[in-house]
């Protein structure tokens, strides 16, 4: 008789993978555990996975990797905009709320993604949402050779990164997440405003 998988299982079962694999990266991350914390037995785990990379990519689709790397670019794009960067948020922006809207739906998820995706086919993707994020802020530099802001927008966006993806281990809920985001982004993209725009430029020369 073929097996019958039970679906709430499942949804168990992947809740404490993302957070497991979230928290201790893939290397790190026991099935023992997994199953411990989804309720069930390492053995009956393996009727839903063959393995722990099996596991790893149930938590976290190549398709859904894709889309926030879509949502993530479509809100950089707005930064491109004639608006100042600090409306740039939830509230001020389709393209921020519908980031922002992925994040509460797949918290675990993004924070692998932003943070510990290494040893996985995704590992590479925390590197290049930084080179994303500083490839655009540069955009209004292009003439200047800048070394000293490149690196200085490197450290603020690999924080960046690390400050979401502790929100979205540390909250469960999308209200808390969405109020966490609130004060970083406010945080943020005033700093941001200050240190690429042209008036904020300005101003620190004098």
């Amino acid at each position: 008789m073929a097996q019958v998988l039970k679906e709430e299982l499942r949804a168990r079962i992947l809740q404490a993978a993302g957070a497991e694999f979230a928290t201790r990266g893939f290397k790190a991350a026991r099935l023992t555990d997994i199953a411990r914390q989804a309720g069930t037995t390492a053995s009956n785990l393996y009727k839903y996975a063959h393995d722990k990379e099996a596991l790893f990519l149930q938590t976290v689709p190549p398709d859904l990797a894709a889309r926030h790397i879509d949502l993530l670019r479509a809100r950089l794009a707005g930064f491109e905009q004639d608006q100042a960067w600090t409306l740039q948020t939830a509230d001020g922006s389709e393209a921020a709320n519908a980031l922002l809207m992925f994040w509460t739906g797949h918290r675990h998820a993004v924070a692998i993604l932003m943070s510990n995706a290494y040893g996985t086919r995704y590992e590479a993707m925390r590197e290049g949402m930084i080179e994303e994020m500083m490839a655009r802020a540069l955009q209004r530099f292009a003439q200047r050779n800048d070394s000293a802001l490149a690196l200085v927008l490197r450290q603020i966006f690999s924080g960046t990164l690390d400050t979401i993806s502790a929100i979205l281990r540390q909250y469960e809920q999308p209200e808390d997440i969405r109020e966490a985001i609130r004060h970083f982004w406010r945080f943020q993209l005033a700093g941001l405003q200050a240190l690429l725009t042209e008036e904020g430029w300005k101003t620190g020369q004098r």
